[in-house]
């Protein structure tokens, strides 16, 4: 029974390693893919993912769970864009207990943002969705 119990817990302990280790990994990767598109002027969406997937040491990354947005930087009066890339990618636990308990595997969403010094965006990016601004309303009373 003891056996058992040190096994379970031996692999939660790998789980999480391999988690922790995929994150970083996989951070690391969405962090050199946004200097790349950041530095590089003339660049396209695949030359971004394909510099993503060669940055990670660890998981395999399908081209599919990489998007990059990319849109005008409207903060300043400088010319320039901002470029913001996203991955999803699944975990799988090795645990029986901790895979029942949280559906089998665990999403990494990392994300990089970084500003472009340049006023084009990347062939084949989607648009930044804008960040919510708060609303006022005003109510006249007569």
């Amino acid at each position: 029974m003891v056996t058992m119990f040190l096994l379970v817990l031996l692999l939660g302990i790998v789980d999480v390693g391999r988690v922790i280790s995929a994150n970083i990994s996989v951070r690391d990767a969405v962090q050199d893919g946004a200097s790349f598109g950041a530095y590089t002027p003339v660049v396209t969406v695949d030359e971004i993912r394909a510099r993503v997937r060669a940055a990670v040491s660890a998981p395999d990354l399908s081209a599919d769970t990489i998007e990059v947005y990319c849109d005008l930087d409207e903060r300043d009066l400088a010319d320039g864009s901002r470029i913001r890339i996203d991955i999803s990618h699944d975990v799988d636990l090795i645990t029986p207990i901790m895979g029942a308990v949280l559906g089998g595997s665990i999403t990494l969403s990392p994300s990089a943002e970084a500003d472009r010094f340049f006023d084009t965006c990347p062939s084949g990016s989607l648009p930044l969705t804008p960040s919510p601004t708060p609303t006022t309303t005003t109510t006249t009373i007569p």
